[in-house]
């Protein structure tokens, strides 16, 4: 498959056609290429306690997942360019569904640069900003910064420009060039043009950008980091959006309607959006670290919109109690609000603590994210252990709080999971 728009030939994007290409090229041998082995799997335990409570036949709910992935990443020269590549095949198996398998072109795109330019053409992960539990600046492709799974992102199809002077660089990215500019809720298909600008000073490093996409209008966003001493430094993101999009369910919050006989959930646009962090990081010469990180999210659900929430979940359970009410179709609706509270950005307020110690060869860590408007927490405990290529991690995490809480209201109630990586 080719990714072919108005006559302009992008980047072959087919995962097949993607490796052929590589291969036909001149006489185009890999230089080397990276091959990393990742393998995840993973324990769940769901509650229920929660007012999202449904059968498994309403929801999944695998209690046992594993993910493996097979990353193939590299560039090689030809006369006129660099093509650089990133390839992975993707495994994923859990206990209430048939394997499914994927292979996916994450990277592959020309590089030419000349005197201090750079002109990029073709998909390329493009993420970044300051920030450990959450990044307002990566407005690219957000990673889910407290996500589990370690394989890499899908990149964008971009044409790009950057420029290099010294400490200090200028990037203008068109990114999903002259495509259909359809607002997903991932935003994979949206055309946006990104200007951006970054500098490293003798004690900081200083990041802005101003984005344009027919979702969020104008975006705008400063960033950067500030080492104060060996030991010490503060970091901290502010993005600025003309206009933002919510999912929302439009039964909640008002009292005369309890069920909805399709999808209860639309897309809302609101304007003046903000997303904003500061944080610091502190380690000691005894090889002990803290993060501490407090940031806001208009794009998450207010404390309002989940007691809203909450309160149809509940009016809707108590419906199951009177005979003669379609059992079915109440516990449908309950559903569709469980899955969709399981993907939303979850609260407007965060607060996330992180310590970790770097030993020799052992590195445990504690990372907790509060809602500080209902105390309501998710605890992670982990350990990791490197052996030569191989990098081993373990952890719990467990959601916490009472049943009409961000965190204590999820369907999941805690997991155990470990990361297997290696690199060769």
């Amino acid at each position: 498959m080719m990714f072919i728009n108005k006559n302009i030939i992008w980047v072959p994007i087919g995962h097949y056609i993607s490796i052929i290409l590589l291969l036909l090229i001149g006489k185009t041998t890999f230089a080397e290429p990276s091959i990393s082995v990742l393998i995840n799997p993973q324990y769940n335990a769901y509650s229920s306690d929660t007012l999202f409570a449904v059968p498994d036949e309403y929801i999944e709910k695998p209690e046992i997942t594993s993910q493996q992935t097979i990353e193939m990443t590299g560039n090689h020269a030809i006369p006129w360019s660099t093509i650089n590549y990133l390839f992975s095949a993707y495994l994923a198996l859990n206990d209430r569904d048939s394997a499914q398998t994927n292979i996916s072109t994450n990277e592959l795109y020309l590089a030419q640069s000349f005197y201090n330019w750079e002109v990029i053409m073709g998909r390329r992960i493009n993420s970044g900003g300051f920030g450990y539990g959450f990044r307002p600046l990566d407005v690219i492709q957000q990673y889910d910064q407290q996500s589990t799974l370690r394989q890499s992102l899908i990149g964008k199809n971009m044409l790009g420009l950057e420029y290099f002077s010294g400490l200090s660089s200028w990037s203008l990215l068109w990114i999903n060039p002259r495509q259909e500019s359809v607002a997903t809720d991932n935003n994979t298909q949206l055309e946006s043009l990104l200007v951006k600008y970054s500098t490293s000073l003798e004690n900081s490093d200083l990041q802005t950008l101003i984005r344009y996409n027919k979702k969020n209008k104008l975006q705008a966003g400063l960033g950067g980091i500030q080492i104060v001493s060996d030991a010490f430094s503060v970091h901290s993101s502010l993005l600025l959006s003309q206009q933002y999009q919510k999912q929302l369910h439009f039964l909640a919050g008002q009292t005369s309607q309890l069920l909805a006989s399709e999808y209860p959930y639309e897309t809302i646009t609101q304007k003046g959006g903000i997303q904003a962090l500061i944080g610091f990081s502190w380690s000691t010469s005894s090889k002990h670290s803290i993060i501490a990180e407090y940031w806001y999210n208009d794009m998450a659900y207010s404390k309002q919109q989940w007691d809203n929430l909450f309160q149809l979940a509940e009016r809707q359970q108590q419906l199951l109690e009177q005979p003669g009410l379609p059992t079915e179709d109440i516990l449908g609706n309950i559903a569709w609000t469980a899955s969709a509270t399981q993907s939303a950005m979850l609260s407007m307020h965060n607060l996330m603590l992180q310590w970790s110690y770097d030993a020799d060869y052992w590195k445990p860590s504690i990372n907790i994210l509060m809602s500080p408007v209902d105390s309501s927490s998710m605890l992670t405990l982990a350990v990791s252990r490197t052996y030569n290529l191989l990098k081993i991690e373990t952890g719990v995490r467990s959601f916490n709080g009472s049943k009409d809480s961000v965190y204590g209201g999820l369907i999941i109630d805690r997991m155990l999971y470990m990361t297997v990586s290696s690199e060769y």
